[in-house]
C-alpha cells in the first residue's frame, strides 16, 4: 500500500516499524502444463474437500454408476488423462468429491473409484428422457448469460462458465501464507532503472492472457523516477528467495511450476488519473505475448453483470508480498482478509487529511494490525462470489495497520466501461 503523494500527509517516524510484522488471518479450459503440481491439486481436493469411504471393498461403484475398482488415482489412466489437461470447474471437483474411495489395497493415496471399462469420466451427464417421450433440451441461455458473453466478447473469461476466478487453496481464513496455488493471478511488476537493475516493486492481477490490472501511480509518475520503468511482469511467484517454489504437507513435497516472466508490451493509464489525489488510479498493463494458463497462473474474474458491489461490514481480501515503494515485506505470497468500511466515514476520516474519497473509490480495513500493507500496491482487493472477483486495487491510505484508518482502493466496478474499451486481442 503505497504511502506516497498523499497530500498534505506527512508519515510519522514509525511508519518504517511495519515493513516486517506480518499478521494472521486469513481460477482456463485448458491447461497445457501438467506436471507433478497438479497431482497434489487433485490430492488436495480429493483429502480435503471430503472424508469418507464410498465402498467398504476394493470392488466399488463410480458417480456415474459404472462398476470399477479402488485404485490410486495415478494408476486410474482415465480420471488422470482427463483432468490432466484441465483447470478443475466446480462440476469436476465434486466429480472428483464423489469418485474418492478408501478401501485400495496398495498404491499412493489419494484413492478413486477407476472405472472397470476404461471410460472417460462424464462429469455433467444431461437428463435421460423416459421411453417415448421426447428428450429435454438444455435451457436457452438466459438474458444475463447473452450480456455477458457480449461484454467479455470472447476478450475476457466469463465467470458464468467458470473461466476465472478460481482457487484450489480456498482456505482463506487462518495462516498468513497463502496455499502454493492461492490466488494464481496475483502479478509482480517489475522495474528497471538507469544502471539496467532490475526489482520488483508493485503488484497487479492477470484479468486475461495478456492484460494486468493495476494502479495508475504503478506505471506513471513517481515510480517512474523511484523505481524506473516497467519492464516485466511476473506470474505464478510464491517464494521469491527460491527459483522453484515447493511446499510440504502430510502427503510429502509438491513443488510448482517455475515463475513465469513476461515483458510489457505496452501500458494504458486512465485519462483521468491524478496522482497527487489518487483519484482514478487504474491502469491495463499489456503482455508482450500471451500466457498460457496453469495451476498457478490463472485470471481473476472482472466484475460484471452479475456481480455484486460489496457493502460495509463485508469481509474481501487482499494478497500480495507486501511490496510497495517503501521497499519489501515477505518473501512469501501472503492474504488477509479485511472488512469494507463504511463509506460515509471513510470520507469523513481522509477529509481530515485534505483527501477526497470519491464513490469510484471503496476503502476496507481500519482495524489495527489489518492492512492491505500485506498486499502490493495496485494488488487485488478480491470478493468471492462462487469464484474469485477483482473488486478493488490497492491504491493508498495513512499508516499501515493504524485502528480505524482504512485503506483506499480503486473501485474496479466503476471503470468496467473503461476496461473492456481497452482491452484488444
Amino acid at each position: 500500500l503505497t504511502r506516497e503523494g498523499f497530500p498534505n500527509f506527512h508519515p510519522g517516524a514509525d511508519e518504517g516499524q511495519h515493513e516486517q510484522t506480518v499478521y494472521r488471518k486469513p481460477e482456463e479450459p485448458t491447461m497445457v502444463s501438467y506436471d507433478r503440481a497438479l497431482l497434489a491439486t487433485m490430492c488436495l481436493v480429493l483429502t480435503v474437500l471430503v472424508g469418507g469411504s464410498q465402498q467398504q471393498s476394493q470392488q466399488c461403484t463410480t458417480p456415474t454408476r459404472l462398476r470399477g475398482r479402488c485404485i490410486s488415482i495415478y494408476e486410474c489412466d482415465s480420471i488422470l488423462n482427463y483432468f490432466k489437461q484441465r483447470i478443475l470447474t466446480w462440476e469436476e471437483r465434486e466429480f472428483l468429491r464423489k469418485s474418492q474411495c478408501t478401501d485400495a489395497t496398495s498404491g499412493r493415496p489419494p484413492f478413486v473409484c477407476c472405472p472397470a471399462n476404461g471410460s472417460k469420466p462424464v462429469v455433467s451427464a444431461p437428463p435421460v428422457a423416459p421411453t417415448g417421450q421426447a428428450a429435454t433440451t438444455a435451457p436457452p441461455a438466459t438474458t444475463s448469460d447473452a450480456v455477458v458473453e457480449q461484454l467479455v466478447g470472447g476478450l475476457l473469461p466469463n465467470p458464468k462458465k467458470n473461466e476465472c476466478g478460481f482457487s484450489i487453496g480456498m482456505r482463506i481464513y487462518g495462516g498468513e501464507n497463502t496455499d502454493i496455488d492461492e490466488f494464481p493471478w496475483l502479478a509482480l511488476l517489475q522495474y528497471e532503472n538507469r544502471k539496467k537493475e532490475r526489482k520488483y516493486s508493485c503488484g497487479g492481477s492477470l484479468v486475461n492472457q495478456r492484460y494486468v490490472v493495476t494502479a495508475a501511480h504503478c506505471v506513471t509518475g513517481e515510480v517512474e523516477r523511484k523505481e524506473g520503468t516497467l519492464v516485466g511482469v511476473r506470474l505464478g511467484e510464491y517464494n521469491t528467495s527460491s527459483e522453484i517454489d515447493c511446499v510440504i504437507d502430510e502427503d510429502g513435497e509438491y513443488c510448482a511450476d517455475p515463475p513465469v516472466d513476461v515483458a510489457v508490451e505496452s501500458s494504458t493509464v486512465h485519462p483521468e488519473y491524478d496522482e497527487p489525489s489518487h483519484a482514478n488510479d487504474i491502469a491495463l498493463v499489456r503482455l508482450a505475448r500471451s500466457i498460457q494458463y496453469t495451476d498457478f497462473v490463472q485470471p481473476v474474474c472482472l466484475p460484471l453483470t452479475d456481480f455484486r458491489v460489496s457493502k460495509a461490514g463485508d469481509v474481501n481480501f487482499v494478497t500480495g508480498f507486501g511490496r510497495t515503494l517503501k521497499g519489501s515485506r515477505s518473501v512469501i505470497k501472503q492474504k488477509l482478509g479485511i472488512r469494507v468500511y463504511e463509506h460515509g466515514r471513510c470520507q469523513e476520516k481522509y477529509a481530515t487529511k485534505n483527501a477526497t474519497i470519491t464513490t469510484n473509490q471503496i476503502c476496507a480495513g481500519g482495524e489495527f494490525a489489518k492492512d492491505s500493507c500485506h498486499g502490493d500496491s495496485g494488488g487485488p482487493l478480491m470478493k468471492l462470489q462462487k469464484v474469485w472477483y477483482l473488486e478493488g486495487v490497492v491504491s493508498y491510505g495513512n499508516r499501515c495497520g493504524l485502528e480505524d484508518w482504512p485503506g483506499v482502493y480503486t473501485h474496479v466496478p466503476a471503470y468496467m466501461a473503461w476496461i473492456r474499451a481497452h482491452i484488444q486481442p
